[in-house]
């Protein structure tokens, strides 16, 4: 005797056993009674949610002997043949191994011919975007203008690989993920017509694995039934799927909530024995904690977690014992442990154990954004880190030397000689005059700026540590970025200026991975987030600014001259140069 599958055995026949598809099912209907049957549709979804068993029962119901109707007979011979896979007037065809052009010619020759004994030849290809190029490009024609006697039922999971031309040729239906409790309740009719006897939490497991996907949950009911010998219990389910029960996600949380760092090891270390998946228990913890924040923010939005009763209602009370700061931290840390356990690790038990951990003393752990909101205002501007002040360099006044004028002069430390290096002149900004430190800011919009938000004399107080904050994390950033200069704060972002001669380092300095640096730097120096851009100035003459302004850039002495001190400046960037004997 052939034993067919429970994903074959109860297919659905009509559109009313449609699981979770009503819109759909809906929509094919009114067309149908209605008489506005296109001659193409594209169904495209996950699998296992009834895109194949849809179409049947489309093709069913336009070629019923009672039809075109809705409802099916089932019982007529178009009816039989279709269901048996068997109808010359339907041909289901394989996108995955008939998928060249000599195929789709063959069948466009077909076409042609009428039907044998249905109202229409319908041709439902499945995964159709395993089609070639070539084969899609002969399909255009015949799809756009087919003879009125052919439908054209295409199924896929990856609609985005179907070209344009031929999705503008179809009526498109966008198949959904199937709710765990629909799962739930199509394989407890199964069960009573199996006359099986099954756990409820099992059917749950079950539902929550299939990851809305019907045909899984039925294949995997169709094994638990052949391993569990009529009664599915629990146990079987978690032991088939190598997944942790409720009540062991419960008995850790209960360990993280008590801070019992010894009974988290303990939970690790039964799960690992036991063969347990650590991925899926990093996943279901995760689950669990999301189920507590709903409650926590949501009390009566049961709708909203897929678990038992029983289960909700252990949450519930458990939810109660953190705050939603907590369990947001919490769900941080998780996912950051699911995406390491995806990648090879040495050991995936020790990652578990230390994620489990920084759980125990979650309320040790908080947010920057958190630490400064409960910082007083007057508390965060006392500890604001102040610019570093501008080097003083030492000067001989022993034995001195003739210098020229404009010339820096040189000095002698043991086996090494330096030049004293001069303040250097930002291209596009005037040098403030002596003594004008600690003088009222002349830029009336940093005064003038709304509460809270950084302004431009903020931005030059904090430029030299944030250029020493880029170079302990990327040097090579840190030395473009010394070539720039602060220029305006537009509300939340930091405009930086380079000279034209430095494009290149404009370009590097706006990669994401180097911009990144720059606005961590700011937002440590600043503890505002910020955005930076930046742009080009002149440098012959003027400066342009960003709001179009122009300012004098440095000239040559007025004997026609070149300044030395301005041209040394220029060959070393300003900085101490150090000369070996």
């Amino acid at each position: 005797m052939d034993y067919l599958i429970f994903a074959r055995k109860f297919r659905p026949q009509i559109f009313e056993e449609i699981v979770g598809q009503e819109t759909i099912t809906t929509t094919l209907r009114n067309a149908i009674r209605q008489e506005r049957v296109p001659q193409s549709f594209l169904f495209s979804g996950p699998r296992g949610v009834g895109k194949t068993s849809t179409a049947r029962i489309l093709a069913k119901a336009l070629n019923c002997k009672e039809g075109p109707t809705e409802k099916p007979c089932g019982k007529c011979p178009a009816c039989k043949e279709i269901e048996q896979g068997s109808s010359m007037d339907v041909l289901e065809i394989d996108g995955a191994s008939n998928r060249g052009i000599e195929e789709i010619r063959n069948l466009r020759e077909t076409v042609k011919y009428k039907p044998s004994a249905g109202h229409f030849k319908i041709y439902i290809i499945d995964e159709v975007h395993m089609l070639t190029t070539e084969a899609f490009n002969a399909l255009l024609k015949t799809l756009e203008e087919p003879p009125p006697h052919v439908k054209f039922i295409f199924a896929t999971t990856e609609s985005h690989k179907v070209p344009l031309t031929i999705l503008s040729r179809c009526q498109r239906f966008q198949f959904k993920r199937i709710p765990v409790p629909e799962v739930v309740e199509k394989l407890e009719k199964i069960i009573q017509k199996e006359k099986l006897k099954c756990d409820k939490n099992a059917l749950f497991h079950v539902a929550r694995a299939s990851e809305g996907a019907l045909r899984d949950a039925e294949s995997l009911l169709d094994q638990l039934a052949s391993f569990s010998d009529g009664k599915i219990k629990e146990e079987d389910v978690l032991t088939l799927l190598g997944l942790a029960s409720d009540d062991a996600y419960l008995d850790v949380l209960s360990a993280i909530r008590t801070k019992d760092g010894a009974g988290v090891f303990h939970h690790v270390k039964k799960l690992y024995e036991e063969g347990g998946d650590l991925g899926q228990f990093a996943k279901g913890l995760f689950e669990i904690f999301r189920h507590l924040l709903v409650l926590k923010t949501a009390p009566k939005a049961e709708a909203l977690i897929e678990a038992s009763e029983e289960t909700v209602a252990k949450l519930r009370k458990q939810a109660a014992e953190f705050s939603e700061g907590e369990l947001l931290l919490a769900l941080s840390i998780l996912q950051n442990l699911q995406h390491q356990l995806r990648r090879p690790v040495a050991s995936p038990k020790l990652l578990v154990e230390a994620a489990l951990l920084k759980l125990v003393y979650i309320d040790g752990l908080h947010a920057v954004e958190d630490l400064i909101q409960k910082t007083p205002a007057g508390a965060r501007e006392s500890f604001r880190p102040a610019a570093a002040p501008a080097p003083v360099m030492e000067k001989k006044t022993e034995k001195p030397e003739a210098a020229l004028p404009g010339v820096p002069k040189f000095r002698t430390t043991g086996a090494s000689a330096t030049i004293d290096p001069l303040p250097r002149v930002p291209s596009g900004k005037p040098v403030p005059p002596a003594g004008s430190k600690n003088r009222p800011s002349e830029n009336p919009s940093a005064d003038n700026a709304p509460k809270g938000e950084v302004t431009i004399n903020d931005v030059e107080r904090v430029w030299p540590q944030v250029i020493e904050a880029v170079k302990t994390k990327r040097m090579s950033t840190s030395l473009f970025l010394a070539e720039a200069e602060p220029v305006e704060v537009d509300g939340w972002t930091i405009v930086l200026g380079l000279s034209s001669e430095f494009r290149f380092h404009k370009e590097t300095l706006e990669k994401e991975s180097n911009k990144l640096v720059v606005e961590e730097a700011f937002m440590q120096a600043l503890g505002k987030k910020v955005r930076t851009q930046f742009v080009v100035t002149e440098r012959e003459g003027t400066t342009q600014d960003v709001n179009g302004g122009t300012q004098q850039a440095p000239r040559e002495k007025e004997d026609g001259a070149p300044d030395i001190v301005a041209q040394a400046l220029e060959i070393f960037d300003g900085a101490k140069v150090i000369r070996r004997e």
